[in-house]
């Protein structure tokens, strides 16, 4: 499943994930305070699993996640390595302390820096845990739940103990566009919202994939909702040089779309609906939905 491929990872977030104290080279400036991480797995209904991270800024993110849905609710948090309170808006509220059971991982300043040791710990967070998702499509709620803290601690360090920038990670190739692969976009001026399909190696096993999210801000929140599922090759069908496609996602998508590129503008013909989490499924029709069809794999 493609959770955060395109439209989330280029616009909802780039990688939340705590990282483990051992692995931070760079330097925390001497002003500010410890950076306390928090992860946990929640106890959901309806067979969801819920995830609750935070990032260095005290953002805190909540995901919901079943095989082929999910919503990430954002929001702001107080984090500190006593525990964690955030609110959902009047979707609840998690408030808990946090009690270390486990030290994973403890690391000690670099060479010439000062400083608290930066730890990894395992341990329990107790307090209230109490969110009812929109249109109640979960419920999460407990006394307790098992987790994770990381303290990253200030390190005063000379100015040149800082680690010798290396590059980053070099960006994936995207295959070349040939009669073998498509992507197909649309989205609609009258709301955040995106629906792609996608096909790659179509003659020698390739999978169609059909991605469809929307995202919105409410009482201080960035909800993102994402929906995708793969089929058979034959459920996205493209002609490059007519400039035409049909689609025919499975289920839980819904309804058919065809394409063909005119001149002025091209012409979109659906009928796809996308269940979302929480939220009504979205329609990908309409005067003011607009689509392209592409000669590139766009789901790297």
């Amino acid at each position: 499943m493609l959770r955060r491929s395109i439209l989330v990872s280029a616009i909802a977030a780039a990688g939340l994930l705590a990282a483990a104290p051992g692995a931070m080279a760079s330097v925390i400036s001497p002003e500010s305070g410890p950076i306390a991480r928090v992860e946990l797995d929640l106890p959901a209904s309806n067979g969801l699993r819920a995830h609750l991270e935070t990032s260095e800024k005290e953002v805190v993110t909540l995901e919901l996640l079943s095989e082929e849905q999910s919503v990430t609710y954002e929001v702001q948090g107080e984090v500190t390595e006593a525990g964690l309170k955030v609110r959902f808006g009047r979707l609840g509220t998690i408030d808990v302390a946090f009690t270390p059971t486990t030290t994973l991982d403890s690391t000690e300043p670099s060479e010439g820096c000062t400083g608290a040791p930066r730890t990894l710990r395992e341990g329990v967070f107790t307090g209230t845990i109490d969110f009812t998702g929109e249109r109640g499509f979960v419920r999460i709620e407990g006394p307790q739940a098992t987790g994770s803290m990381s303290v990253i601690s200030q390190w005063e360090c000379p100015d040149n103990e800082l680690a010798p920038f290396r590059g980053g990670a070099r960006p994936a190739l995207r295959p070349k566009g040939d009669d073998e692969t498509a992507s197909l976009h649309a989205q609609s001026r009258k709301c955040s919202c995106f629906f792609s399909a996608g096909l790659h190696h179509r003659s020698s096993g390739g999978k169609s994939i059909f991605y469809g999210a929307t995202a919105e801000i409410r009482e201080a929140m960035e909800i993102w909702r994402v929906t995708s599922v793969r089929a058979a090759a034959g459920a996205f069908t493209f002609d490059h040089e007519t400039g035409t496609a049909h689609l025919r996602p499975p289920a839980p998508l819904s309804g058919h779309a065809t394409y063909q590129r005119r001149p002025g503008r091209d012409l979109w013909r659906s009928t796809i609906r996308v269940p979302l989490l929480g939220a009504a499924p979205l329609r990908t029709d309409g005067p003011r939905f607009r689509a392209m069809l592409y000669p590139e794999y766009h789901f790297d």
